[in-house]
Order: structure tokens, then sequence, then C-alpha cells
């Protein structure tokens, strides 16, 4: 590694390397534009903080799929990412981090250490399933010509038990995934201080319309299932009085032995909280849960690049048992989730534009870039750049706000999702013929919501919140075949839905903290 001065020429010259180097491992382009920024920015501030004379040198490590680039800056400490606000530092950086948008910075040994691990640009999901299921459908028919025998040695031999296998490795990983995803993102919040006047009324506003859209969409998709009655139809207040009090466990192992994804949750909001108010005391802890929460993602990046194999499997396996023909219902599912999510939009879309006066023709114009981004990639990253741009220049919404928001509410704040949850609960619950009780709507609900805030926010995070979904709603696992192959295409809707919700929460939450310019929010957007 050459040491270099912190000079223009060379930090000019660094970040045109990061720009080549990743190319040429297959970086998406946005991201690489996003990382040559952030070199730059960061050598600059340590050159305007040690001087031209200090030296830094540049790693580029490549190992299996992951690449990264680090950065080292001998000197004192310093950290290029503090906003100078510690709540606002502290808010950013933990929760930007999670999501892989912006780099890590520690100081070890003399030297401050920077981190940045972009994602190599993936083949589309959705052409990998396409080519699965069309693959399976092929191979099916062809092998319905095979001897009744040799298809059940296909299925009872070998397509059953890879499904097996996979399921058990999902459920495996989806109580840690969870687990540490929740208590990572509680203690990323930064401290106490950091949820203040700010942080708790956008927290408890998040919390408060998930559930107030929820329900009336959950209203409107339930006629359009023929669901099976049971528990005679009777609210039974005991049955669900015990059904709050099994989320809080006996002891802090019988969650994980018994795979019980609610007190799962109960003991990773409590640890999480705890850690939260311990604050620098809990550093070695912190440490250990983020890197574990790291190592647990990159396990479920790499399980989920099994999903096509996983699809074309599992519908070879229906077309071979003749069941296949009890998923056709399943485009219930899609009207049911499209119906919520057109209540979701329109209802912020009143709220907006009722209480702040504005125009709908405006407030959809300043909103749709950032839309057709998400819905265009399924990504919350992808528009990350957009998003925060929208929110301060185009609505009005104080830098403030929108440095803690779209960083919170991109991980917690999904409306969308749990519509999507309590469409596949009903649609499957029909298919399976799941007797559906008042309290298991009760529970469908509550678990749709917790798990759309608790779903950490990477690729194939919504493998593990089915497998919790469908275990606390009694439907058998078989339905997660065909859930996940739907998945891809669910995905592009809720994430646009999502980032319009958030961006019409967090002009309703500047508002109420009178850090709204009105005027910028209700003038036309110019375009250059």
């Amino acid at each position: 590694m050459e040491r270099l001065k912190l000079s223009n020429e060379n930090i000019a010259q660094a970040s045109g390397l990061a720009e080549e180097t990743f190319g040429e491992w297959g970086v998406d382009a946005r991201n690489i534009l996003q990382i040559r920024l952030a070199v730059e920015e960061t050598l600059l501030k340590y050159q305007e903080a040690f001087g031209t004379e200090a030296v830094f040198t540049q790693k580029y490590i490549r190992r299996l799929k992951s690449v990264r680039l680090e950065l080292s800056v001998t000197g004192e400490r310093f950290d290029p990412f503090d906003t100078g606000e510690e709540e606002q530092s502290l808010v950013l950086r933990g929760l930007l981090a999670n999501m892989g948008v912006v780099p890590t910075w520690q100081y070890k040994n003399g030297q401050n250490l920077i981190v940045f691990t972009p994602k190599k640009k993936k083949r589309s999901q959705m052409v990998s399933l396409v080519l699965a299921v069309i693959l399976a459908f092929l191979c099916g028919g062809i092998c319905r010509f095979l001897p009744e025998g040799i298809r059940g040695t296909l299925v009872n031999g070998l397509i059953s038990p890879v499904f097996n296998r996979f399921m058990g490795l999902l459920s495996a990983i989806a109580g840690p995934l969870v687990f540490l995803s929740v208590i990572w993102g509680i203690y990323s919040i930064g401290d106490m201080a950091a949820m203040g006047r700010i942080g708790k009324r956008m927290i408890g506003r998040f919390l408060l319309m998930t559930v107030l859209l929820t329900l009336p969409a959950c209203a409107a998709a339930m006629p359009l299932f023929s669901l099976k009655a049971g528990g005679g139809g009777v609210f039974d207040f005991s049955e669900l009085f015990q059904m709050v009090l099994d989320i809080v466990p006996g002891n802090f192992f019988t969650p994980f032995t018994e795979g019980n994804p609610l007190q799962i949750i109960f003991v990773a909001v409590l640890i999480g909280m705890a850690m939260l108010m311990l604050g620098n005391k809990t550093s070695v802890a912190a440490a250990f849960v983020e890197q574990s929460n790291y190592i647990v993602q990159l396990i479920m990046e790499a399980v989920g690049s099994f999903v096509p194999l996983f699809v074309f499997g599992s519908i070879l396996n229906m077309m071979l048992g003749n069941d296949f023909l009890a998923f056709l219902p399943t485009y219930k599912l899609i009207l049911a989730m499209l119906l919520g999510d057109v209540i979701l939009l329109a209802a912020y879309l009143v709220i907006v534009c009722t209480r702040r006066k504005v125009h709908p023709r405006i407030l959809l114009k300043k909103m749709m870039p950032t839309f057709l981004i998400a819905l265009t990639t399924a990504s919350s990253s992808a528009a990350f750049g957009v998003n925060m741009e929208c929110c301060e220049k185009d609505l009005g919404i104080d830098k403030r706000i929108v440095n803690f928001g779209v960083s919170l509410g991109q991980v917690i704040f999904m409306p969308g999702v749990s519509v999507m949850f309590l469409a596949v609960g009903f649609c499957m619950a029909e298919i399976y013929g799941v007797a559906v009780s008042p309290v298991w709507l009760v529970t469908a609900f509550l678990i749709a919501i917790v798990l759309a805030v608790a779903a950490p926010p990477i690729p194939g995070g919504a493998l593990t919140c089915y497998t919790i979904l469908f275990v606390q709603l009694k439907i058998p696992m078989e339905a997660i075949a065909v859930t996940i192959a739907l998945n891809a295409i669910l995905e592009f809707v809720t994430t646009g839905v999502n980032l319009f919700c958030l961006q019409a929460e967090l002009v309703e939450v500047a508002a109420g903290l009178d850090m709204l310019d009105l005027k910028r929010l209700r003038e036309e957007k110019e375009y250059q």
C-alpha cells in the first residue's frame, strides 16, 4: 500500500481509482458514484483537519463475492461523519451504515480507518424466478409422462427432502436474523438523547400510522377471501389475553429453543433498549451485535440466492403431486394487496393536501420521482439520494428531520409491507383451509405490523418473515413456495408505497414540530 500525502491531486486520484476499481469489479453504477463522492469528501475533511502533509493509504480487498475499500489516515482520532450535532451524527451514522449507504469509521492504533463496502451488481431476481417457473412447468409437463413409481421416487426421494432442508435452514436463520436486526436497529438510534423531542414523536407517529392505516386495508381485503370460520365465531377475551401474556417468555432462552417469534422480538426490544440507555458502557456488546448482524445478513443473502432453485423444485413437486391447482387463487393476494396499497396512498394524499393546503397535482409531481425509482428497482437504498433531496428541497422539510427521518423511516416505517403480510396470511389461510377465529384475525393483524417493523432491510429479509408469519398463523410451510415466487413481484409495489407514505408522513411530522416550509411545499416544482 503506497503512502500518499493529502494533497488535492492525490485525493482526486484516490477517488478516481475507487470509481475505476469498483467499476471493474461489477459494483452497481449508483453505488460507485456514491462511494467516489464519499471518498473525496472524507479525504478532504481529513485534509482540513490534519493538513496536506498528513498521509493516507488505500487498500482494495476482494474475497469471493465481497468487495471493499479501506482508507487509513494517520493522526489523531477524527470522525469524518460527525456532523457537529451529536444527536444527528449518531443517528445518521448508525442507521445508514446498517443500510449499507455510508462507510464505517473506527480509530485503531493511531489510524483512522474508514471502510467502504459496496454491493456487487446482481442479476435481477425477477428474471431468475421467471426462468425457474418456466423450467418447472416444462419439466413438470415432461415428468407427467413418466411412470407413477418414478414420479413418486422423484417427489419422496429427491424434491421433498431438499424442500424440508431448505425450510429448516430458513427457520434456523429466522430467529437470529430478526433478533439481531431489532437490537441493532434500536441501538443505532444513538442514545436516549436522540430519542428526544424529534425521535419520540417521529417513532410514535410511525407506529401509530402503521396501525391506523393497516386497519382499513385489512377490512377492505377480507371480503375477497372465503375464510373458514373457527372457534365458534365468538370473541374469547381470555384467549386473546393469554396470547398477549404468551409474548412474555419465562426466560431468555426458551424463545430460541421453541422458535417463538413474538417472544424473540420481545427479548430483542428489551436488550436493545437496555443497550441504548447504557450507551458507551455496552460498546463491546454493541460491536458483537453489529458484527453478528452483518454475518447473519450475509448468510441470509447467500441463502436467498438459491430461492429460484427452491421455487423450481417446489412448483415441480406440486405438479408431480397433483396439488398445483390449489395455488390458482393466489391472484386474490395481488388484488388484496393492491387494494390495500391504494387505500394507503389515497389516505396520505388526502391528509397532506387537506391539512397543508397543497394542490394534489403539485404534491404528486414532487413525490413521483422517488416513487418511480422505488417501484422500478424494489430498493429503498437506490432511491435514497433522490428521497433526501425531494424531502428537503421540494417538500420543504427541515434538514434535521430529513437526516433523521428518511434513514429511520426506511428501516421501520413500512405500511405497505404490513398490508402485504396480511394479504398473504388471508390468501394462504383460504387455500389451506385454516380455521379463522376473531383471535386469529387479531393475531394476523398484530404479527403483520410487528414483522413490518422488524423485517430486516436487506434482500431476502422477507423470507424469514414469511416463515414466522406462517408459524404464528398455523399455516403449513408448503405455502411458502409460491409466496416467495410472488414476493419478487410484490416487493416492487410495496417499496414504492412505503417511500410515498414515508415522505407524506415526514411532511406531517415536520409541520407538527414547526419545521416545515409551507411556501416551498405549495409552490410548483421547477425543472432545470
